[in-house]
């Protein structure tokens, strides 16, 4: 299944991108959507969920124990 972009979810992870630039931006595709996780090495530094509708679920920042 391919996923087109909205404009919003184009700009969500442009800004994950400029927030963290030496993380890793990683798109995982499910079959309602994307999760989009920004991971540095072996951390996972933000999950935001894109679905399929254009839909944003909002960012969730990990804290240092997770």
């Amino acid at each position: 299944m391919a996923l087109e972009l909205t404009t919003d979810q184009a700009r969500i992870i442009a800004r994950l991108r400029r927030r963290w630039p030496h993380a890793e931006v990683r798109a995982h595709q499910r079959s309602w959507g994307v999760i989009v996780e920004v991971r540095e090495g072996d951390r996972t530094l933000s999950l935001t969920a894109l679905d399929g509708t254009g839909g944003i679920e909002d960012e969730h920042h990990l804290s240092w124990a997770a």
